[in-house]
């Protein structure tokens, strides 16, 4: 899918990528913030947001999903390319240019009904933990010593809990109600919120940093318009 919006005025032209070449953004299934949508488009909160902000900008751009793990590793080692929605820890912080925060997303656990509710996070250390590959919140979870059972796609942790393969399930708490939606299961709710990010457009090192301040400009200017608050509305959500 590629959209070319708006005329290229000199400032932009300064600050925009080489003549013929256009950004390539990169994101996974995560919804609400980026998924699936009709006749075979990308959706999502942070899709709209980062859509709304290209167009402001003029830039020319595509959007494809990928595994996570992959995306992520793609916009390391390529020109032009961004991906999101990306949480902004210490580690990434060097490898990528950021523009944003784009949404903020609270990180939940999610157990069976019927389970034990902890009060803090620290209670869980002999729990198993069900997360997937490449998101922030498994070395989150690791470096504070809990017992991380890493799956491939967060799609499969859902029925990882259901069956008892897991005793909690740690993901974004509006993600994970969603994906119980999806897969029609009952039976599990997140028990407690242990921490808030912000999640970021993350772009190639390599990206001018005229552009990404220009973007972040943009973005700001997008939030002051209310512009970013009736995304969130559209999808039934508040920011």
């Amino acid at each position: 899918m590629r959209i070319a919006v708006g005329s290229c005025l000199l400032a932009l032209c300064l600050t925009r990528p080489a003549m013929g070449q256009h950004l390539t953004l990169l994101t996974e299934e995560y919804p609400p913030y980026n998924m699936s949508g009709a006749k075979g488009q990308v959706s999502g909160i942070s899709t709209q947001i980062v859509k709304a902000l290209l167009t402001e900008a003029g830039l020319e751009y595509e959007v494809t999903l990928y595994p996570w793990a992959r995306a992520i590793s793609m916009a390391r080692v390529q020109i032009n390319t961004c991906v999101y929605s990306m949480s902004r820890t210490p580690e990434r912080e060097a490898l990528y240019k950021w523009i944003g925060p784009l949404v903020y997303n609270d990180w939940a656990l999610f157990a069976l009904s019927d389970a034990a509710r902890p009060n803090r996070l620290d209670e869980l250390l002999n729990a198993s933990i069900g997360s997937y590959q490449g998101d922030a919140i498994v070395s989150y979870l690791q470096t504070r010593g809990h017992r991380v059972d890493v799956a491939s796609s967060d799609d499969l942790n859902p029925k990882k809990l259901q069956l008892g393969r897991i005793d909690y399930w740690a993901t974004g708490r509006l993600t994970g109600q969603y994906r119980l939606q999806q897969q029609g299961i009952q039976g599990i709710a997140p028990v407690l919120n242990f921490n808030r990010t912000e999640m970021y457009l993350a772009c190639n090192a390599q990206m001018p940093d005229d552009l990404v301040k220009r973007l972040n400009a943009l973005l700001t200017g997008l939030d002051k318009q209310g512009a970013i608050k009736k995304i969130y509305a559209d999808f039934g959500y508040s920011p």
